[in-house]
């Protein structure tokens, strides 16, 4: 008789894998495929400098500064198509992307290679081709069944893989990003990513201590917007009283 009294605890892991799935990260980008699948695309690396060389208020300067700007890329970003996400489309990308998936009838996530097969799977023999449809042997995987393997503990092996050399931190904050999108929608995504990053920081990576950089360095910049938008609803309602 087959024994599924493990399904409800994976099936909330699985949940919450495909639920992570937010922007702003400066080694990759999720996109929504489907309700169990997400493509993790690898960003390739640039000669920015990264991002713990930089105090946390040129960070949030840095954001205020490109606020008057920033209506003519919202106007021309929203023109831009959505991604073609099939499998033909994903071959042809010059970057790196993985499919993740969390099919609930296998109770555990797999990841699948969708670029670059030749560099990141060998084969098992000399001469032979690289088998595209077969998941991608993580130990985070393996251990998925047998210990408290969180959805984030799959994804920093999957970037620690792709990323050569491996970043210092995996989920490293794109805030070059953050100057692109409205206040609003910055209050609303600093937020959640603010949760996403004390998830990670209580795992105790390697990395903990620049997780906790980029944590003060969001939460100044997400309770200064708040502030600015507070401000800024209070001015309305003054006005409509004066009025």
């Amino acid at each position: 008789m087959k024994d599924d009294r493990v399904a409800p605890s994976e099936m909330t892991r699985l949940s919450q894998f495909m639920a992570d799935c937010m922007s702003g990260f400066a080694h990759f980008s999720v996109h929504i495929r489907s309700r169990e699948e997400i493509i993790l695309r690898i960003h390739p690396p640039s000669d920015t400098l990264p991002i713990s060389s930089l105090t946390i208020s040129e960070h949030v300067d840095k954001v205020q500064a490109t606020e008057e700007s920033r209506g003519l890329f919202q106007r021309m970003s929203g023109m831009e198509m959505a991604p073609d996400l099939s499998d033909y489309a994903l071959e042809l990308d010059t970057g790196v992307n993985f499919l993740v998936a969390g099919y609930p009838r296998y109770k555990c996530p797999y990841v699948w290679l969708r670029t670059d097969h030749q560099r990141l799977v060998v084969p098992a023999e000399e001469g032979q081709d690289v088998e595209k449809d077969v998941p991608l042997r993580l130990e985070s995987i393996d251990c998925w069944r047998l210990y408290d393997i969180r959805p984030w503990d799959v994804m920093v092996e999957v970037i620690c893989t792709a990323v050569v050399p491996p970043p210092e931190n995996p989920f490293a904050v794109d805030y070059a990003y953050f100057e692109r999108i409205t206040r609003e929608e910055r209050v609303v995504l600093t937020g959640a990513l603010l949760e996403f990053l004390r998830r990670v920081y209580l795992r105790h990576y390697f990395f903990s201590d620049v997780v906790m950089a980029d944590i003060r360095c969001l939460q100044k910049l997400h309770f200064r917007d708040i502030n600015v938008l507070r401000e800024y609803q209070q001015s309305i309602v003054f006005r409509d009283q004066s009025s």
